[in-house]
């Protein structure tokens, strides 16, 4: 019985909270919502006079000389007069402070008149219904008392305590003037008033309740209103972006501090000229971009397209400027058009580093040269226009002869100046309009699209040899070097890019069979060396089905703690007759063929393999080739693996490079998501070298950034290096990837990179690559080198 009282006295107390404010549920708003009731009562007021004057003269005509007339003029007094005073009254309950307010005390006081008023008008049931003379005078009683208790709750709705107090006490002496009346045995007609006033009190209830919920969500709107006004105001005085509003005629609308500083104009001729107006105004002229782009915007205008985050250079008190646009149609009421409203951010500082990027995805930042990633682009947009077929044009491949040499005696400090040499020789070769790119390395390429004969092209491959045939002075040092070039001529040796590559590749190697330093033209009989790597690739074959392969394996340390995080496995070629082969010289035949997806199968398998049997907190990198990643098996070749070796998939790091992503992005990306979901790490290697690295890391998901040899070896004395470096790793710490700088060979290289936040290392300064069976010692030994003496 407690527990359904307790319900009971919970639920009614909820329902009065729905339909009477209080301060527990609405707070200081209640007093506001308590006058709200007050005024709707009020406004009210003159249908209930007319309404209650009416009735009192039909009261008055009945009963005169069938009651005292002093006494019935007395209640005629009594209940007119008293709404006159009551709407007096009410008004002054009302307390405007800027919002309309009305205590607690205010809101009884208006229940207690109603009450009273509905007291007074109980003389008619109570009194004059049983003394009615005619039935015609007890069905029109009977008939208005109905009228006054449902029109009365209609009204008093707003106020549930009113209408309650008024529908109870004519109800209840409504049921009086029954039982004092002829029909006091009429039972039925003793249940129909329960059932009546019940029914009218439930009535009331819900208007209550609905009039509450329209104050409530009238104040709830008018909170939401003022709360975006105050953000839009915080927005436009802190915000480094601004609003703009135009109206259906092209004019401004609203012009904040934040947009007149945008546009370095007073506010008063901002609002004077259209939005276009003052944007053609403020683009530079003869600028393409920006003529595009107003071309664009104008057009989103006239069609009522909504458009975002449309670029647009802007010159802003003599300086260049970028604003980035976005905005969408206004429509009224009626459906039509109503002017546009948009937000509008400088840009300036994001534009000018993603053309950095840019330029840093398309030139080495070595040299200054073209990288392999444009010159390929530069080569697929010949394919596109027909160039080489159509008209003449010429591709020469450089080598360094001994390039090697010079980086594994003098070091890759020195390499690296010489690469800067080599370049800034080149280029003062060239003629305006020829591509030179660095390839990699010390591969360099030449495209001339310009007109040029044979004569031609031999005097400046002559030219190109000889210069860089001058001996160089770097540190102290005198280094002599040397080139190889290889010239193929569009349309004799071949129409379409691939065919001139190959063609000028065939020509680099019989420049360099021919005793290097000198530069060869392609000729049909060059087709020989294509045989050799054809036989390559057949020695390959045969290496595969007997497994002349072996893997080491290069640790990588954890810049921090010293710790050994894993290995990466490093594919050697044990050749019967040639010894140990390295993966430079038989990867790229493997690729070509093809033959890349088996070794690099059995490659990964054997690495699972081996790292199962390490300690459980160890990785094992392995290197997935871009012919591999395309495979569409190659998801499946994971799963295979991971399952027969027992290896977890978190233990296992794929590393692949930018040209696996470059001609499938929506099957790159399958592939990635789905390696990733499964826990496989991915690794993008080589990052910097070349093509787009910073795009394919936006669409792309990815875990790690390895950072390439060539930037980490000359950290310690090239500032540009530096700078590349610094740029990665503060890229990946944005974009939350780890990072790993291979090629570490020096103490103050690893000092530098932690300083710089890099996490991983790996190189000949931590150790060598080493098989398999020389891990444990290894790992035993950085233990016992790790325990305090």
């Amino acid at each position: 019985m407690f527990h359904i009282a307790k319900n009971w006295t919970e639920s009614l107390t909820g329902l009065v909270a729905d339909v009477s404010p209080s301060e527990q549920v609405d707070g200081p708003l209640a007093r506001h919502f308590r006058a709200r009731q007050i005024q709707a009562l009020l406004s009210q007021l003159p249908l209930v006079m007319i309404g209650n004057t009416v009735n009192t003269l039909a009261i008055l005509w009945i009963f005169w000389g069938h009651v005292h007339p002093v006494g019935l003029l007395a209640w005629a007094l009594i209940v007119v007069a008293s709404l006159a005073l009551v709407s007096f009254g009410w008004r002054r309950l009302i307390r405007d402070t800027g919002k309309a307010m009305a205590s607690r005390r205010s809101s009884r006081l208006v229940a207690a008149h109603v009450g009273l008023f509905a007291l007074a008008w109980s003389v008619v049931p109570i009194v004059l219904f049983p003394i009615a003379a005619a039935p015609a005078d007890e069905l029109m009683l009977a008939t208005m008392v109905v009228g006054m208790i449902c029109g009365g709750g209609f009204m008093l709705g707003p106020h549930l305590l009113a209408a309650c107090a008024y529908v109870g006490v004519l109800s209840v002496a409504c049921a009086v003037g029954l039982v004092r009346s002829s029909y006091a045995g009429h039972t039925l007609l003793t249940l129909l008033l329960g059932i009546y006033a019940v029914t009218m009190c439930g009535i009331v209830l819900n208007s209550a309740r609905l009039f509450m919920s329209r104050l409530r969500a009238e104040a709830e709107s008018d909170r939401q209103k003022q709360l975006v006004d105050l953000l839009l105001r915080d927005f436009e005085e802190h915000a480094s972006d601004w609003l703009w509003e135009i109206a259906p005629n092209g004019h401004l609308r609203h012009v904040s501090a934040r947009l007149a500083q945008a546009f370095g104009l007073p506010a008063t001729l901002l609002m004077q000229r259209s939005f276009i107006e003052l944007l053609y105004s403020l683009v530079p002229q003869n600028d393409s971009q920006g003529e595009a782009a107003l071309s664009s915007l104008t057009s989103n205008l006239r069609m009522g397209q909504p458009f975002r985050d449309l670029e647009l250079p802007v010159l802003v008190n003599q300086d260049i400027r970028w604003w980035s646009l976005t905005a969408k149609p206004l429509i009224d009421e009626r459906g039509r058009a109503a002017g546009w409203r948009g937000v509008g951010a400088d840009i300036t500082q994001a534009r000018k580093a993603r053309d950095d990027l840019a330029l840093m995805a398309n030139f080495d930042s070595l040299t200054g040269l073209a990288n392999r990633h444009r010159f390929s682009a530069v080569l697929n947009q010949m394919s596109a226009t027909g160039a080489g077929k159509h008209s003449p044009c010429c591709l020469m491949f450089l080598d360094l002869d001994n390039f090697k040499t010079i980086n594994d005696t003098l070091g890759h400090g020195v390499g690296d100046q010489l690469l800067r040499v080599v370049a800034k020789r080149l280029k003062a070769c060239v003629r305006d309009g020829d591509l030179l790119a660095r390839l990699g390395g010390d591969e360099f390429a030449l495209l001339s699209l310009l007109n040029m004969s044979r004569d031609e092209a031999q005097a400046l491959a002559a030219r190109l040899v000889a210069a860089l045939s001058e001996p160089v002075q770097m540190d102290g040092v005198l280094v002599e070097v040397s080139t190889s070039v290889g010239v193929a001529l569009a349309p004799q040796d071949g129409q379409d890019p691939q065919a001139l590559l190959q063609c000028a590749d065939l020509a680099l190697y019989a420049a360099k069979a021919a005793g290097r330093n000198t530069f060869r033209f392609f000729s049909p009989e060059m087709g020989e060396s294509t045989r050799a790597r054809a036989r390559l690739q057949q020695e390959l074959g045969q290496a595969l089905a007997s497994e002349q392969f072996t893997l080491h394996y290069q640790p990588q340390v954890n810049l921090k703690t010293g710790e050994v995080k894993g290995f990466e496995a490093l594919v050697r070629w044990q050749h019967s007759e040639r010894g140990l082969i390295g993966p430079a010289e038989f990867i790229p035949v493997a690729e070509e063929t093809g033959q890349i997806v088996p070794l690099g199968t059995w490659v990964l398998r054997t690495a699972c393999r081996t790292a199962v049997g390490w300690p459980a907190h160890l990785r094992v990198a392995v290197n997935l080739s871009a012919v591999q990643f395309r495979s569409s098996a190659v998801v499946d070749i994971v799963d295979g693996i991971l399952a027969e070796t027992g290896l977890p998939a978190e233990r296992l790091e794929l590393e692949i490079t930018e040209s696996a992503l470059i001609e499938d992005d929506a099957g790159a990306q399958t592939t990635l998501d789905a390696l990733r979901s499964r826990g496989v790490r991915v690794a993008m290697d080589d990052f910097g070298t070349g093509y787009s690295s910073l795009a394919y890391l936006r669409r792309f998901s990815m875990d790690k950034l390895k950072i390439d040899g060539m930037f980490v070896r000359s950290l310690d004395r090239d500032a540009g290096a530096q700078a590349v470096v610094t740029a990665i790793i503060s890229l990946a710490r944005a974009l939350k990837l780890d990072t790993t700088a291979e090629g570490i060979e020096t103490q103050e290289q690893m000092t530098m990179l932690k300083a710089l936040g890099c996490d991983d290392v790996q190189g000949f300064h931590i150790a060598r690559p080493m098989p398999a069976e020389a891990i444990s010692a290894y790992l035993r030994r950085q233990v016992e080198d790790a325990l305090p003496a």
